[in-house]
C-alpha cells in the first residue's frame, strides 16, 4: 500500500513511544534511523516496509512486535557461536546484486555469480531461532488450494496515482517484438538510501568468507540453498491474461527461491515441462512473477513482466533487480537493460541470443 510523508512521521513517532514504554530511548538520526542509547540501531526502512504490506489497521501490531523480537534477539546471535547443527538448520542463500557486494563491509568475496549482475551469498535470519518445527520442510503451498490462487483483475497496482509504465521508442533489434523501454516515474517517497549497502538491514547477519571456509563453502552453499527452496509460498496469483504469475510470501527468501528454478517451476506450474524455460522478475525479496515460454504469447507476457517490475522495484525499500531474466536448462541470463535517472527508471528488453532463437523457433 502507499505510504507518504505523514504515514512515515506516524510510524516514526510510534517507534519512540514504544521504545520508550520498554524502558529503550531512542532518537532519529542523521539517516532517519532509531538510534537506541546503548547504540543499537534499528533501520526505519525495514519497519516502513512491514508497514507497507499490511493494512494500517495492522500497523501498531506489525510494529510492535517487530521491535520486541529485535530488542529481545539482536543482541545475542553469533554466528561463531552457533553449533554445525544449529548453523545447518539456519543458514540461507540470499541473492543479491552484484554491485552491493563489493561496497560491504562484510567480506563476501566467496559469493557465486548467478548471472551478469547477481550473486549468492550466505546468511542466517536475525530474528530465527533453531527450532524443531523449522526441520520439517513445509516447501511450497500447491497453486488451486488457496483463493489466492483465483485469477486477479491484476496483479497490485503502482502505490501512487501517475505511476503507470510509460511506452518510449528505443533503437532495439526485432521493434516489432521489443518496441519500447518500459519507464516508471521515481517515487519520491522511497526510504531506501541510494548509497545502502548489504549490511544495512535487521533482518540478517552474513557470514564472512573466514565462516563460510571454517563450516566448508561447498557444504554451507548446498544446505542453504535447500533451506531457501524449503521456505513456503503464502500467496499464488495469476492475472487475468494467463500470462504471469505472482509469488509471494513473508520470507524474506522468496526472492532467493530463483536458485531452484527447476523445482519451483514444475511445483507453480504444476509439473508442465519448460523446455524453453521461463522468464521471471524478482523486484524485493518478498516476490517473484514468473513466466512459462510456451509459445508466441511469450512475446507480450516479457514485456508486461519487464513494465510490472520495474513499477514493484521503483516501489520497494527492499528491492532486489528492476532487470528480468531468463531460466533455461539451470542458466539465468539477464534480459534487459535498466537505467535510472532521477525521474524515471526505464528497463529496456534485450533478449541474447538463446532466448532470440526460442522466439524465432515459437514466432
Amino acid at each position: 500500500m502507499p505510504l507518504h510523508s505523514d504515514d512515515l512521521d506516524w510510524i516514526r513517532g510510534f517507534c519512540l513511544r514504544y521504545l520508550a514504554g520498554h524502558g529503550t530511548e531512542a532518537v532519529v538520526d542523521d539517516a532517519t534511523d532509531l538510534r537506541c542509547a546503548d547504540g543499537t540501531v534499528y533501520r526505519f526502512e525495514e519497519i516502513v516496509r512491514l508497514c507497507a504490506s499490511t493494512t494500517r489497521g495492522n500497523w501498531t501490531q506489525a510494529i510492535s512486535g517487530h521491535l520486541d523480537a529485535l530488542m529481545a534477539l539482536r543482541s545475542d546471535l553469533r554466528i561463531d557461536d552457533l553449533t554445525s547443527a544449529e548453523l545447518d538448520m539456519q543458514v540461507r542463500a540470499r541473492v543479491l546484486p552484484t554491485a552491493s557486494i563489493a561496497v560491504s563491509a562484510t567480506d563476501l568475496s566467496y559469493a557465486r555469480p548467478v548471472s551478469d549482475d547477481l550473486s549468492v551469498v550466505l546468511c542466517v535470519e536475525r530474528l530465527r531461532r533453531p527450532s524443531p518445527a523449522r526441520t520439517a520442510r513445509p516447501g511450497f503451498r500447491q497453486p488451486g488450494t488457496t483463493p489466492d490462487d483465483a485469477p486477479t483483475t491484476r496483479f497490485p497496482p503502482l502505490p501512487r496515482p501517475g505511476s503507470a509504465a510509460e511506452m518510449v521508442m528505443v533503437d532495439e533489434p526485432r521493434t516489432d517484438r521489443f518496441p519500447a523501454a518500459h519507464t516508471v516515474p521515481t517515487n519520491p517517497f522511497r526510504v531506501i538510501s541510494p548509497d545502502m549497502t548489504v549490511d544495512d538491514h535487521d533482518d540478517v547477519i552474513y557470514l564472512d568468507a573466514a565462516q563460510v571456509d571454517a563450516r566448508g563453502r561447498d557444504r554451507l552453499f548446498t544446505i542453504g540453498i535447500g533451506n531457501v527452496e524449503a521456505e513456503p509460498l503464502d500467496r499464488v496469483a495469476t492475472s487475468t491474461s494467463g500470462s504471469l504469475v505472482a509469488l509471494g510470501g513473508a520470507s524474506v527468501f522468496v526472492a532467493s527461491k530463483v536458485l531452484t528454478m527447476r523445482s519451483l517451476a514444475h511445483h507453480v506450474y504444476r509439473g508442465a515441462a519448460a523446455p524453453h524455460g521461463v522468464v521471471f522478475g524478482i523486484p524485493d525479496r518478498h516476490r517473484i512473477f514468473v513466466h512459462r515460454i510456451v509459445g508466441p504469447s511469450a512475446i507480450g507476457a516479457i514485456n508486461e513482466l519487464a513494465s510490472i517490475t520495474a513499477q514493484h522495484h521503483e516501489n520497494t525499500a527492499d528491492g532486489v533487480s528492476a532487470n528480468i531474466y531468463h531460466w533455461h536448462r539451470g542458466q539465468i541470463t539477464r534480459i534487459s537493460r535498466a537505467e535510472s535517472t532521477e525521474h524515471k527508471l526505464s528497463i529496456t528488453i534485450s533478449p541474447g541470443p538463446e532466448l532470440e532463437d526460442i522466439l524465432n523457433a515459437l514466432t
